[in-house]
């Protein structure tokens, strides 16, 4: 509805549902600080008055109903309607709105215009298209520090790029101001990879959940079938072979979710179908290669899957975590939760993956112990750094249980006894270490900083409580997830049968499963993902 009287109707209603969420949105916030530098901001449209609106709902003067035949603040938004799903009228719609868009740009000639799809409406959820162009935008994909990653852009970085262009660097808001990536591609291969991109990242929302409850449900078979084998047949005796290559085979689905991505089976006909079929080729060829390593040491099917996913979730991460964003257990870009580094699902993949790798190094027939335990202790730093650093994988919760899990692994290789004094000791220099990150990504530009520096900033400016408090939040929302409750409640009863007929590792993977529990117990304490760590942990281990 446009503003009646100056005012935006039910404002009072988006105030409340602003305080009733916690990610301390502040409606009125963009007129607020544009006002403060000393500039205004002109609205045409219901739509556009809810975002030039001032903290009381007030838009004043500078709105219309139409478009202006000229502007007269720096800062202009226009509500160009809603694109319906169906045609004829979708077309229409889009004729209309290309009409008002050259109405915008003669109005305001030489000036930076922005087209963005702000909302779903009829349509399905997925990314939405934003296009500008203007003295600032040069040819090529729109980016942000928010999502370090060419052609996504999140709405908050539209309002960070207005307050930027007016002088305003310092406002509460997490979005970082719009630039662009130059390429060689030309304008109609920019579109094509953007659609592209779009299919995939809707295909995989409507997949993910059938493949987590499909891998819920293997896994909670498997481990039926491998209590009741241990039961009755006894620890003592090998589990069946079928047994054994499903395990693995379960076991290489969650890394396989990512390496399928590197087919392009969004350019295909049936997105989803070539989806699966290849996530189905992929795992079998992962769990191939894992069993024939299994059949030369009883931890090779093991070490291999580790081997594996170290090589996709670190390399990854190093070319810009193309592979996670857009992926089954990896970052979705349409709930925009991240875009970059590790996430909980696959931090729980390499946390575990990186521990049987030092274990492994560690644990090797080098000149001496202490060389093998240096080699490995070596490599825990490496794996620490690629997980923890901001430029990386920017991830605040993962070092705490990585470090600790790690030197679990390395005191079980260097047959060094874990006393409550040495505990206390690592945990307080992993706390250290989370902060010491934290804190240097703080030290850098606002522009630059990753969500571990915004973190130290809402410690600094005493908002640290909300973020936690929504934080927990989530992870005890997180707890009641089917799949991963099916995941713990049969990893529980297997475990609980093992103790009861003394099944034990091999020496070897007694440190691995010592380091991998720390790492669960301190992910769940610490990350807001609820069962996932612990349960993902669990299907590979």
């Amino acid at each position: 509805l446009p503003p009646v009287g100056g005012l935006v109707p039910y404002w009072s209603d988006y105030l409340a549902a602003a305080a009733a969420d916690s990610y301390d949105a502040r409606p009125g916030l963009l007129a607020e600080a544009v006002a403060a530098s000393g500039a205004c901001v002109q609205s045409s449209g219901a739509g556009a008055a809810i975002g030039a609106a001032d903290p009381d709902g007030s838009v004043g003067s500078t709105y219309s109903d139409t478009v202006p035949t000229s502007v007269e603040c720096p800062v202009v938004l226009v509500d160009g309607g809603a694109l319906p799903v169906t045609q004829p009228e979708r077309a229409d719609a889009v004729t209309r709105l290309d009409a008002l868009v050259a109405q915008v740009v003669g109005a305001a000639p030489g000036a930076d215009v922005v087209v963005a799809g702000l909302g779903d409406g009829d349509s399905s959820v997925r990314p939405r298209a934003v296009v500008a162009s203007g003295p600032s935008f040069g040819e090529g994909l729109l980016t942000s520090g928010s999502t370090r990653q060419p052609g996504a852009i999140q709405l908050q970085d539209l309002t960070a790029t207005a307050l930027e262009r007016v002088g305003v660097e310092d406002a509460p808001i997490s979005g970082r101001a719009v630039s662009v990536v130059s390429g060689a591609s030309s304008a109609g291969q920019r579109v094509d990879g953007l659609v592209g991109f779009e299919t995939r990242a809707a295909t995989l929302r409507s997949v993910s959940p059938q493949v987590t409850a499909w891998l819920a449900v293997g896994f909670a078979l498997w481990a039926a079938l491998g209590a009741w084998s241990w039961w009755r047949r006894g620890a003592s005796r090998e589990l069946p072979r079928a047994l054994v290559v499903g395990g693995v085979a379960v076991a290489a689905v969650p890394i396989s979710t990512f390496a399928a991505n590197l087919v392009p089976w969004w350019q295909m006909p049936a997105p989803a179908v070539a989806f699966v079929a290849i996530l189905g080729a992929v795992t079998a060829l992962v769990a191939a290669v894992a069993l024939g390593a299994e059949r030369r040491h009883p931890l090779g099917a093991l070490r291999t899957l580790a081997l594996f996913t170290v090589v996709v979730l670190a390399g990854d991460v190093l070319l810009g975590s193309r592979l996670q964003l857009g992926s089954v257990f990896g970052q979705n870009p349409t709930v925009g939760g991240r875009f970059y580094g590790f996430g909980n699902t696959s931090f729980a993949l390499y946390g575990l993956a990186a521990l049987v790798l030092v274990a492994w190094v560690a644990r090797a027939r080098w000149r001496s112990r202490q060389v093998a335990v240096g080699l490995g202790l070596g490599l825990l730093v490496v794996l620490l750094a690629i997980e923890g650093l901001p430029s990386l994988g920017a991830d605040f919760g993962g070092p705490p249980g990585l470090l600790l899990g790690g030197l679990v692994v390395i005191a079980g290789a260097a047959g060094v006894r874990l006393t409550l004094r040495r505990s206390v000791v690592a945990v307080v220099a992993a706390g250290l270490l989370v902060g010491a990150i934290s804190w240097l990504d703080w030290r850098r530009p606002q522009a630059s900083r990753t969500h571990l520096g915004e973190f130290v900033d809402t410690v600094i400016s005493g908002e640290a409580g909300s973020v936690l408090g929504r934080k927990l939040a989530q992870n005890l929302t997180n707890l009641g997830s089917p799949p991963l409750l099916a995941i713990s409640i049969a990893t529980v009863v297997l475990v609980v049968v093992a103790w009861r007929v003394g099944w034990h590792p091999v020496d070897a993977g007694v440190p691995v499963v010592r380091g991998a529990l720390v790492l669960a117990l301190v992910g769940f304490a610490v990350n807001d993902s609820g069962l996932v760590i612990p349960a993902f942990i669990a299907v590979v281990l």
